[in-house]
């Protein structure tokens, strides 16, 4: 982050700057702050971020932004310190002539994220979303880690409601503009997928025409948004009617796809070292983008083959037992769960494909009909299949067979045995913490 002083924090933030002194870097976590650390002291559900202020001041070198008055120096007083965060974000990216890759959708934002900023730093100097920072309090965080030799930001945006990317392309407003799918998510905050579309399409909304959209060209929802859209489309995908198209897709034993990717008619094999057959789609997304800024396909796919995406999201491990493990208990949708069942489908296995499934959160009204959808689906791509959660009924009778547990500490209560060369899918919403399962088995419990 570039230095900035106090009286410079006030005056964008509309706060009242007690003491002096320079900042160059923001942290919400008071454990965090350092010698010239920023602390916003921002409300949350469990603590109140004003408890660790004097913690903060204490340390010397650091700095406050903070509600109410404050005799000390080194505060910045605010009526609101989630606002003054994003204002400050704002107005510091105003700063910088940098291009923004902003990324949304579904499924998959965070791992196109990451492959879009693998692809770009094979030839610039690009900042990007840590992990999955992707709301009103992590996007201008993003923001405010921006530094001097940085080229390029990709930002992950992502939504709970209507209005909330429009807020986030305002913080930090996008020259480039990325839409992985529109599927069934938060729809009992939203109601229906129309309003998931209408959300996601706030990113196509906030650029004009010198924008331009990278889009999921097989997702029939995404076609529709784009038809308002005044800047350059490329659209990405399987069908040929796109312009960047993948075609032989494979898998290797662990589940990593292997492809040929299409572009004006050049062609590149593209080898990813992650598993997952829906990352074939990510990657072309990811380079789409890299078309835009001069990074030439076959430059592109050599960046992917390097990429490694996050933690518990399609993992694939061995336990001592012989057990391979395909962790994916980072979160789950109707789509993202299909997914990776078709890659557990199509993995090598040289015993029985296991598919242990749980809730999928958050689906409002669709929720039976989208577990019962996924069970079918399970039936169809798994020999032993586990269910857990409030409608594990329904999945097992989407499947028509199935073992059913209420929740995860009843399953690993009485764990199954599996045996060597077993493949076992673990996949559920994140409020359920199915790391859990996967950890046991990997410690060899079974």
């Amino acid at each position: 982050m570039r230095s900035l002083s106090l009286a410079q924090i006030a005056e964008v933030t509309g706060g009242h700057a007690r003491g002096s002194g320079e900042v160059n870097n923001v942290v919400i976590d008071s454990r965090k702050a350092r010698q010239g650390s920023l602390f916003f002291a921002l409300p949350g559900e469990r603590v109140d971020g004003h408890q660790f202020v004097g913690d903060v001041l204490a340390q010397g070198g650091c700095a406050v932004v903070k509600e109410g008055t404050c005799s000390e120096p080194g505060v910045v007083e605010v009526p609101d310190p989630f606002s003054a965060l994003q204002d400050l974000a704002q107005a510091y990216l105003a700063e910088f002539p940098v291009p923004v890759v902003a990324v949304t959708g579904s499924n998959g934002k965070t791992s196109t994220k990451d492959m879009i900023a693998q692809v770009l730093r094979s030839r610039y100097s690009v900042h990007a979303t840590e992990g999955n920072m992707n709301n009103e309090i992590g996007v201008p965080l993003t923001v405010l880690g921006l530094d001097e030799h940085h080229e390029v930001l990709v930002a992950e945006m992502g939504m709970r409601g209507l209005g909330q990317i429009k807020r986030l392309t305002e913080i930090c407003p996008p020259s480039l503009g990325v839409i992985t799918n529109i599927g069934p998510v938060h729809l009992e905050i939203l109601g229906g997928i129309s309003q998931v579309a209408q959300a996601k399409g706030e990113l196509l909304d906030a650029m004009d025409d010198t924008g331009i959209a990278v889009l999921n060209g097989d997702d029939p929802t995404v076609r529709g948004q784009a038809r308002s859209f005044r800047g350059k489309i490329v659209y990405y995908g399987l069908d040929a009617a796109n312009q960047v198209v993948a075609k032989g897709i494979k898998l290797d034993s662990e589940g990593r796809p292997s492809c040929v990717v299409s572009f004006g008619g050049e062609e590149v094999a593209l080898h990813l070292s992650v598993p997952g057959v829906h990352n074939v789609w990510n990657a072309c997304a990811a380079l789409a983008v890299g078309l835009q800024f001069d990074v030439g396909l076959r430059e592109g796919a050599k960046a992917l083959e390097k990429l490694a995406l996050s933690a518990m999201r399609l993992e694939v491990r061995r336990s001592p037992q012989g057990v391979v493990v395909v962790d994916d208990s980072y979160n789950a949708s109707p789509a993202s769960m299909k997914g990776a069942l078709d890659t557990l489908a199509h993995m090598y296995c040289s015993g029985e494909r296991v598919a242990v499934l749980g809730t999928m959160l958050e689906l409002g009204e669709i929720a039976e009909e989208a577990h019962f959808e996924v069970g079918r689906h399970a039936g169809e791509c798994a020999q032993r299949l586990f269910f857990i959660g409030e409608f594990a009924e329904v999945m097992r009778q989407g499947a028509g067979r199935g073992d059913v547990y209420p929740s995860v500490e009843e399953f690993l209560a009485s764990l199954p045995r599996f045996r060597d060369g077993d493949l076992v899918l673990v996949k559920a919403s994140r409020g359920l913490h199915f790391e859990r399962i996967a950890e046991q088995l990997l410690k060899g419990g079974v």
